[in-house]
């Protein structure tokens, strides 16, 4: 337990609000990316962990640099992963991600004790963590590592956020999850919402910060305003949660979008939100992954706090 009395803050300045992503991620957050499969939440989490693991910006926002791990369960392995670098463009010498694959739950629900457990391979790897001094893991999917997870179960999915708050104390957390099929056709701002999330505000309602990804449909482009590109998709990324921090720029109201082309690039397509209209504006602030690598090598502009 912990417990503090107002008068403590008496003559004392409110620390100001630490980022891990500037404006985007706060440091220490224990956070969420939920969308439909396929939609590119892996894609724009991995960008975010090349960023910050040499210091770089994450499509014009400062990041602090510290060093970062991968952590899935999925069935893609190395060669998979590989392929993912080689299309985001992510440079080999510069970047400092640690992949590791799960081959077992690193977290279980015990039904005896109806808590949550770690494993023994959840032990080996978050004290692997530890030792590489990791600040920044993400973990895709929440659901490819955990064994007994019942969705629907908002007290179990509570527990588990709970869980993974106590166990990664020392890192800055993101998990990547799925929402429900059914909210498919809903609105964009209801789909970038977290409550679309599956499992409802379970494990959402336990955390301080949550965000959403979607494809935009053909509607949803020409509302934007956008000159599509042939073989391109667009896709939305929006924070719906943020309890430690102002209102973000990009919100499941007002997102940013993002172009991912044929060849796997990826740039930002900047517009500006009118109430219910959205208008193209000039994108010379987009900043796509070949172009990250001019800055890699000025080190004067790395955007380190």
């Amino acid at each position: 337990m912990d417990k503090f009395h107002v008068r403590e803050f008496a003559n004392r300045p409110a620390p100001s609000q630490e980022y891990l992503i500037e404006g985007i991620l706060p440091l220490g957050a224990i956070g969420d990316i939920s969308g439909m499969p396929g939609q590119g939440k892996s894609t724009l989490a991995l960008l975010m962990a090349d960023a910050v693991s040499q210091g770089l910006p994450w499509f014009g926002k400062k990041t602090r640099q510290m060093a970062v791990a991968w952590i899935t369960g999925e069935a893609s392995g190395k060669d998979a992963i590989h392929r993912d670098c080689v299309r985001l463009g992510i440079d080999f010498e510069e970047s400092d991600i640690l992949f590791i694959r799960a081959e077992k739950e690193m977290f279980r629900f015990d039904r005896l004790s109806e808590c949550w457990i770690t494993t023994d391979e959840g032990g080996q790897i978050l004290k692997g963590l530890r030792d590489c001094r990791i600040g920044f893991a993400i973990i895709d999917t929440i659901g490819s590592v955990v064994a007994g997870l019942r969705e629907i179960d908002n007290d179990q999915q509570r527990q588990l956020a709970r869980h993974l708050r106590s166990e990664f104390a020392e890192t800055s957390l993101l998990t990547i999850s799925h929402t429900n099929q059914s909210s498919a056709k809903d609105d964009l701002s209801w789909r970038l919402h977290y409550l679309s999330r599956a499992g409802g505000n379970g494990f959402p309602g336990a955390i301080r910060w949550a965000a959403g990804v979607s494809e935009l449909s053909p509607e949803e482009i020409q509302a934007f305003n956008i000159a599509r590109t042939p073989g391109s998709r667009y896709v939305a990324f929006g924070i719906s949660k943020y309890n430690e921090m102002p209102r973000p720029e990009y919100s499941n109201h007002s997102p940013a979008i993002f172009e991912i082309r044929a060849d796997g690039g990826v740039e930002m397509v900047k517009v500006r939100h009118l109430g219910a209209e959205a208008n193209l504006t000039s994108g010379a602030d987009g900043v796509t992954t070949k172009a990250r690598k001019g800055v890699r090598d000025e080190r004067e502009r790395r955007a380190v706090f």
